[in-house]
């Protein structure tokens, strides 16, 4: 443990100590955003977003949490919401039509508290298999502690599982739609123009990119690389949590 020192106490400052204070100054430097509002390439990324435990009690890592509102809006302050990742408030899953958008925990969240969540990925999970044909997992509605079962069809395919009854451990992609007629899935968009703060408007393709477009919308992305942008007609996968549906029928 590095300690602290007195005012006038001489020193001397070993070549580990020293390469551990530049560690940690890179570090906080690598989170921050530059004064132009971009995010550096050191934030969070790649499907990963924050939740905040909107229940009573802690949900354990690798469990299920619905997706409500985003805590900081464009209203409220449109820096942070331009170049922070979005922290969602996070409810147990419940009965709904169309389902609700969620995200894998990957570390426990005690009840109020903010911690990061998988959006699309890969990820670990345990999962009451019901049939042994099932190819996909989906949140237990009203489970307190973010189960997930087994179904037909979902937004998280299962890529491996541990057994074909029972709970068993899997490994599941989330962003890997089903069959079904649900609206919690990742579509493909095209960029039709935008930017990063107002978000891109894109023109959806809910059946893959050699079909027809089914809609439009404007998609929100939480961080891109430092100053870079989507050019227009760049094809892009995005999630219905991000979507803001204009036109069409992908509402």
């Amino acid at each position: 443990m590095i300690t602290k020192v007195q005012p006038g106490q001489e020193i001397e400052i070993a070549a580990s100590t020293w390469n551990s204070f530049i560690d940690a100054a890179n570090y906080v430097s690598s989170i921050q955003s530059d004064s132009s509002g971009n995010i550096l390439k050191g934030g969070l990324g790649g499907g990963t977003i924050l939740v905040r435990n909107g229940e009573s009690s802690t949900f354990p890592q690798f469990s299920a949490m619905a997706l409500g509102d985003i805590l900081i809006k464009p209203a409220t302050s449109l820096q942070e919401f331009k170049c922070r990742t979005p922290v969602f408030l996070g409810r147990k899953a419940v009965e709904a039509d169309p389902p609700q958008p969620y995200a894998i925990l990957l570390e426990p969240i005690a009840s109020q508290k903010i911690g990061r969540a998988l959006l699309l990925g890969l990820v670990p999970a345990q999962v009451s298999i019901l049939d042994a044909e099932h190819q996909f997992a989906e949140p237990i509605p009203g489970n307190s502690a973010g189960g997930m079962r087994s179904a037909e069809t979902g937004v998280a395919r299962i890529i491996w599982k541990g057994g074909n009854s029972g709970n068993q451990w899997c490994l599941l992609q989330l962003g890997g739609a089903g069959s079904g007629g649900g609206d919690d899935k990742v579509v493909m968009c095209q960029v039709a123009r935008g930017s990063l703060g107002a978000g891109y408007e894109v023109n959806v393709y809910a059946e893959g990119k050699d079909s027809e477009a089914t809609g439009s919308g404007i998609l929100y992305l939480a961080e891109l690389a430092l100053n870079s942008t989507l050019p227009a007609g760049s094809w892009i996968i995005g999630h219905r949590a991000m979507l803001k549906v204009t036109g069409g029928n992908e509402s």
